[in-house]
Formats: C-alpha cells, sequence, structure tokens
C-alpha cells in the first residue's frame, strides 16, 4: 500500500478532536527545524505583507497547516452537528451566498486559507449544493475524495477534464455555490495580477472564477476562512465588480491580500507564490 493511500485511510479515521490534539502537539516539534516547504512560505508572507513572520505565527501556521489536513480528511465522518459547530458565520455573509445563489448565480473564489473544505461541508450541509474541482491524483485517491465529498453533498470535477467550465455553467444555471480555490493557478493558463501594494510584485491565479461569472452572469464574491481557535471563521465579500478577466481577478486577489495581511498564519502557500 502506498504511503498517500495509508494516510487517507488512517486519515479519514481521525475524529475533530484528535485532529485537534494532533495539531497542537506536533506543530511546536516541526516548528524546531522548519522543513524547506515551511521556509517557503516564510519568504511568500514576507512578499505578502512586508513583515517576516515571527516564531509564534510560523507555529500557528504549522498548526492550521496539520488541523486543515486533518479535517480535510476526516470531514466524510463528521455528523452534521459536528460541521455546522466547526463553523462561525455571520447571518449577512450566509445570506450574501444564498442570495446570490438563489439568482443570478453565484462563483466563489477562495484562497488557501484555514480550511476550504470545511467550508464547503458547511455550505452543502446548510442547503446549498456545493461544485467545485481538483487535481487528479495517484493511486486512486482522487476517486476515493470525489466519492468521499459527493456523501456530503459536493460535486467535484477534475480540473483538466474537458469541457468542465460548461459543467460548471450548468451548475450555476441550476443554482448550484460553485467554489473554486484560487489563489495557484494549476495550469499554464494562468492570469498574473499585481500584489496590492506593490506594483513590482505579482501573483498567478487561475482565470476560472472570472470567465464562469462573465459567461453567466453569476455574481463573482471572494471568501477566505481562518482558524479562530477550534473553530472556522467564514467571510463572504461583496459582489466583485467589473467587465473584464482582468478587473475582476484584481478585485479577487485584493479580497485575498486583506485576509492574507489580517492572519497571516491561516494562508496555507508552502510554496513560492509570488513573484
Amino acid at each position: 500500500m502506498s504511503l498517500p493511500l495509508l494516510t487517507w485511510r488512517v486519515g479519514r479515521r481521525v475524529t475533530r478532536r484528535t485532529a485537534d490534539l494532533l495539531a497542537r502537539l506536533a506543530a511546536p516539534v516541526i516548528n524546531l527545524r522548519p522543513p524547506a516547504p515551511v521556509r517557503a512560505w516564510e519568504r511568500t508572507i514576507l512578499q505578502a505583507t512586508g513583515q517576516a513572520p515571527t516564531r509564534w505565527q510560523r507555529r500557528l501556521m504549522l498548526e492550521n497547516w496539520l488541523r486543515n489536513t486533518l479535517w480535510s480528511l476526516g470531514l466524510a465522518g463528521w455528523s452534521a452537528d459536528d460541521i455546522l459547530d466547526a463553523v462561525v458565520i455571520s447571518d449577512l455573509d450566509a445570506e450574501k451566498l444564498r442570495s446570490s445563489a438563489a439568482g443570478p448565480g453565484l462563483v466563489v473564489a477562495l484562497p488557501h486559507m484555514g480550511s476550504w473544505d470545511c467550508a464547503g461541508a458547511w455550505a452543502a450541509r446548510t442547503g446549498l449544493p456545493v461544485v467545485s474541482v481538483a487535481e487528479r491524483l495517484p493511486d486512486g485517491l482522487y476517486e476515493r475524495f470525489r466519492d468521499a465529498r459527493a456523501a456530503m453533498g459536493i460535486t467535484v470535477y477534475p480540473v483538466d477534464e474537458p469541457e468542465v467550465l460548461d459543467r460548471l455553467a450548468e451548475d450555476v444555471y441550476a443554482g448550484r455555490l460553485v467554489c473554486l480555490v484560487s489563489d495557484r493557478a494549476l495550469s499554464s493558463h494562468g492570469v498574473a495580477v499585481d500584489w496590492p501594494g506593490d506594483a513590482q510584485v505579482r501573483i498567478t491565479v487561475p482565470a476560472g472564477p472570472a470567465l464562469l461569472a462573465l459567461r453567466t452572469g453569476a455574481h463573482l464574491r471572494a471568501a477566505t476562512t481562518r482558524f479562530e481557535g477550534r473553530r472556522l471563521r467564514i467571510d463572504v465579500s461583496d459582489p466583485i465588480e467589473g467587465t473584464e478577466v482582468t478587473e475582476l481577478l484584481h478585485g479577487v486577489v485584493a479580497h485575498f491580500a486583506s485576509a492574507i495581511r489580517e492572519s497571516p498564519e491561516n494562508w496555507l502557500m508552502l510554496r513560492k507564490a509570488l513573484r
């Protein structure tokens, strides 16, 4: 059995309480000798915020990364009460999602912050069918991930599927919540966008959310999540205005940048993201 498959089989049995405990215990140990991806995160945060993260912020990031990973593996085994208890969202932000999904449709762009998987699970458990895309994984892991999410009310398409944009457009028209992680382009077709506050720094993001919103007339909103203690807070933007792809993506990145500056330890980007 491969290591990724073993991790999947063990991880999906980890409860939320156990995941939180493991994250708290392991983060300080890893923080003693940070591996290369953590050093890449430090450099990315310095570019994104203008300030080097502190040792404490690095430890918090490690705890958040571990918690997110374990939550994602175990979510399919959580009860509806477990998921609802884990999430904090204002009535106003929840209504933003429902009203846009009801008409004219909604595309949500999210960064790799907090637990985007848990945010999707929350939406599905509260009556908002969720659709997303994911990279194909080896050893049958993509199929296991897809099927586990389907059991939670989340439809997942492979990102390299032909005509995937057509399928997502149909989902928008059907009133489903199309959620796309959008702070890293998975192909060579990404769009380079200036990082707010520093015109010499750029981030390459997928064009999909903007293309889909323009094609369908749906609202495009940015949503960010962050861990606050043992719970996950979801924040949702107003509709992002624009008539061109680049204009919309600038708006998305502006919301991401604001959230990252406020809580850099929740941006779990363990690689070089800014150029």
